[in-house]
């Protein structure tokens, strides 16, 4: 079964603590330590008789596995932080952080800021971390980079409400770029953002350059045409207005053009 395996997994504190640090903290990965203590909650509290399809003996079984996959967690989080409580770790933490209090700091610059969501990810995770003292360095970067998580995914919950304002909101927290280079980049990369609201987005006729730049992004050199308007047409969902869907056939077909003018 696949709770036995997760009983195992939850037993070894590293790899509780990599699953957070490769998946949680990372801007393009999804929260998987979030999602695995939210089901095994779920299972630990039980649910309509034959909710989860199987007998009662069965599920009595399942929510005490679960419940034991929970306090696993809890033992390896104990046991990995253990160090981390040591009085000469606390001592130098607070001096780190009262000397980074006195002076600023680098990674806040505006340059940084400013850079496009396509420059973070999994570089910014802290992949290469694997033991107690390493993580004891910097624990508030880990907090950092959950946080930069939770407000990227808040951006793109706006965006498929609205998508302007979630563009302008996650601009505004410096996850993403000004530029419409920047933004054109985000709808390239980013695979949670909703296609018709990227369409929506792309054909607004105040936002030319995002839609011009979004296109010259994309290559067609020995493609029939066909095949490339295949591609053009997989990023993104064709707004529902005729003169939308003629700007951006308009500006695909001149860049299919210039991919093959020889």
């Amino acid at each position: 079964m696949v709770i036995q395996a997760l009983t195992k997994i939850c037993a070894d504190a590293q790899s509780v603590v990599d699953i957070y640090v490769n998946y949680d903290c990372d801007l393009n990965a999804s929260n998987v330590f979030e999602r695995l203590v939210n089901d095994l909650s779920k299972i630990a509290r039980g649910g309509q008789p034959g909710e989860f399809g199987a007998t009662p003996g069965q599920e009595q079984s399942m929510k005490t596995k679960g419940l034991e996959c929970l306090v696993s967690i809890l033992r390896c989080m104990v046991e990995w932080s253990r160090d981390l409580y040591h009085p000469n770790t606390l001592s130098s933490l607070n001096q780190e952080k009262k000397k980074d209090a006195d002076e600023p700091e680098v990674n806040s610059s505006t340059e940084e800021n400013r850079s496009s969501l396509a420059r973070h990810g999994s570089q910014n995770s802290i992949n290469s971390m694997s033991t107690p003292a390493s993580i004891g360095d910097k624990p508030e970067r880990f907090q950092s980079l959950k946080h930069r998580k939770e407000l990227l995914e808040e951006g793109i919950k706006i965006f498929a409400e609205k998508p302007k304002r979630g563009v302008t909101f996650l601009q505004s927290e410096g996850l993403l770029g000004s530029t419409p280079l920047d933004v054109a980049k985000f709808f390239h990369d980013d695979i949670r953002l909703d296609k018709t609201k990227i369409g929506e987005y792309l054909g607004d006729p105040d936002l030319k350059e995002c839609m011009c730049a979004y296109i010259d992004e994309m290559d067609y050199h020995g493609q029939e045409l066909v095949p490339a308007l295949r591609k053009f047409l997989e990023g993104f969902r064709l707004p529902g207005e005729a003169q939308k869907v003629d700007r951006l056939m308009q500006k695909f077909a001149s860049r299919y053009l210039e991919c093959n003018m020889q």
